[in-house]
């Protein structure tokens, strides 16, 4: 077996945000788990199909002005629940496909002032 590669064009960080999700017949707000200027982790509790295209809306901590994106869901996997109880979660991994260059801006800099620096 080969060991885990990481294929992120850059780096996430661990971030808890409300998120809403729709698309091609979908719609569901859940949570972000982490960031980064190219993507985006959600726990979610609906299972997306690789592929799907999503819109994206969210506002960054301490913003009112939303984030707007498409994305593409790159993976989707079903958890089982930290919490050792019998509920699964879902977990979307999806690629930015289209953001303006101001909340990539805004991305940035959010990225750069809570990343764990060494």
């Amino acid at each position: 077996m080969l060991p885990y590669q990481n294929k992120r064009r850059s780096e996430r960080i661990k971030a808890k945000i409300r998120i809403n999700c729709k698309g091609q017949g979908i719609f569901f707000s859940d949570f972000t788990r982490d960031i980064g200027l190219h993507g985006i982790g959600i726990e979610a509790v609906t299972l997306i199909e690789n592929g799907t295209i999503v819109e994206l809306y969210f506002s960054l901590p301490d913003e009112t002005e939303p984030i707007v994106a498409k994305g593409k869901v790159i993976w989707s996997d079903i958890k089982r629940s930290e919490s050792g109880e019998d509920n699964m979660n879902v977990v979307l991994g999806i690629e930015f496909q289209e953001i303006a260059e101001v909340h990539t801006n805004r991305l940035f800099s959010f990225i750069d002032n809570n990343v764990v620096k060494e």
